[in-house]
């Protein structure tokens, strides 16, 4: 018994036979695709090339746990993305490996065409990591992963924003769920403008908004602020900040908002179909420019009933941006109606697009503040 058992491991030790070695890989680290024409894409990749201490010293690269990798850019025109990356294979001496994928940015005309078919050949092939995080940029994405950033690779840069979760973060297996459910949104990125001095491809990346889509094409966009609503609304907000001038006084209030609890109560009431937004959060004093005498309850509550406005204020711009012009549902609305009236939804689902900018949202806020923090110098005199 001992021998068969030593011998069943002696199998299971050995190496695989069809293991390609890693020093025959190139190594994806992300892909952009572009529009050139009706009938052309291009892919563009960039490649990690691990290399020792010794080997280090050129530009393009970045600095990783496993020590200095150098970063190459490759592109390849083709009809469709498989197309293209045949056509790319034929141009590296190294076997294209996706296993390390971390990110996928897709050109805003592109997006305005449709992104289903693109998004489609990264699900459909199992070499993609389906947790790549996914962008529109509205540069072109070869000129995106072509800028020259220190330290770091251009797609590094877009991971650890996402990672940083302050904006928009959609992975691919996210992006998928919400096409079969319906509308989706996107992180937008664009190049920050170059230093003085600095060539114009000297410089980086970052998010700046967040694109809309009906369905899987693109129809607009919203601002930094009007993303914070939505995460907010979509209860994917860890704490935020929020600054305004109270009423009667001179200087600014911030507050950071933390241990949100975001719910969204569908009513139906008839033909009358209703969303009321409930958030609970509690808030904390980061700054006080102003002379309220923030240790007092009365001060205390007027700030909280302030607040609560003007967070109110944000949600209701939010949503007038996104249910009533853009008509995308991104909110959720339809899948919290389908949990609490499924044989409802059953029925009028196939005119969800009718009904969905005629809710009528209501709002049911309550912040509490816990912390005032240290006071300012006009408190303590």
């Amino acid at each position: 018994m001992l021998y068969l058992i030593g011998l069943t491991c002696t199998f299971l030790l050995t190496g695989c036979w069809d293991q390609t070695e890693m020093s025959n890989t190139a190594l994806i680290k992300a892909a952009g695709v572009d529009r050139i024409d009706d009938n052309t894409i291009e892919l563009t990749v960039e490649i990690a090339v691990p290399q020792t201490q010794s080997q280090s010293g050129g530009q393009g690269q970045s600095q990783g746990s496993g020590g200095v990798t150098q970063v190459l850019i490759r592109s390849s025109k083709g009809k469709t993305i498989p197309d293209a990356l045949e056509k790319l294979q034929e141009q590296l001496p190294r076997k294209i490996f996706w296993g390390h994928s971390e990110v996928i940015v897709i050109n805003e005309k592109l997006a305005k065409e449709g992104i289903r078919d693109s998004i489609d050949y990264f699900i459909r092939d199992p070499r993609p990591r389906i947790r790549s995080y996914v962008f529109v940029a509205k540069e072109s994405a070869k000129e995106i992963f072509s800028l020259k950033t220190p330290s770091y690779s251009p797609s590094e840069i877009l991971w650890d924003i996402a990672e940083s979760q302050t904006l928009m973060h959609v992975t691919l297996v996210d992006l998928l769920q919400r096409l079969v459910i319906g509308d989706v949104f996107l992180p937008m990125v664009e190049k920050l403008p170059p230093a003085k001095g600095k060539k114009s491809n000297e410089t980086f990346a970052y998010i700046y908004g967040t694109a809309i889509f009906k369905k899987d094409k693109m129809i607009g966009s919203i601002d930094d602020e009007l993303t914070r609503g939505v995460k907010w609304i979509q209860n994917d907000v860890k704490e935020s900040n929020i600054t305004f001038l109270p009423e009667g006084a001179k200087g600014y209030i911030s507050m950071n908002l933390q241990e949100a609890d975001v719910k969204l109560i569908p009513k139906i009431k008839g033909d009358k179909w209703e969303l009321t937004i409930k958030t609970r959060t509690r808030a904390e004093i980061v700054l006080n420019e102003t002379n309220i005498q923030v240790k007092s309850p009365k001060e205390i509550n007027s700030l909280e009933k302030q607040l609560v406005k003007q967070w109110e204020g944000r949600l209701k711009r939010a949503v007038q941006k996104v249910q009533k012009e853009q008509k995308a549902d991104i909110l959720g609305f339809g899948e919290a109606f389908e949990r609490k009236y499924p044989k409802k939804w059953r029925k009028v689902k196939d005119k969800w697009d009718d009904i969905y900018p005629q809710v009528e949202v209501k709002y049911d806020i309550d912040t509490t503040i816990l912390r005032i923090g240290a006071g300012t110098a006009t408190e303590a005199r």
